[in-house]
């Protein structure tokens, strides 16, 4: 899934990736840390939060650096 220059690739049991269009970086989450990923994005869009202040909001952004 394409989200505002961010490529979100939920893997399922495996983990989620997220990269970075531009610049081409990425990180990859696994375990309980994909998990809580996937639920605060779920929270985080219902309130029409973009993808990418959800990644800063939440620190994420930081590990594309």
């Amino acid at each position: 899934m394409v989200i505002g220059g961010f490529d979100l690739e939920d893997n399922g049991v495996y983990g989620i990736t997220v990269s970075e269009y531009e610049a081409g970086w990425s990180f990859f989450l696994d375990g309980d840390d994909a998990e809580y990923f996937r639920d605060e994005w779920r929270k985080a869009a219902e309130y029409g939060s973009t993808f990418r202040d959800f990644l800063i909001d939440h620190e994420y952004y930081t590990l594309f650096q």
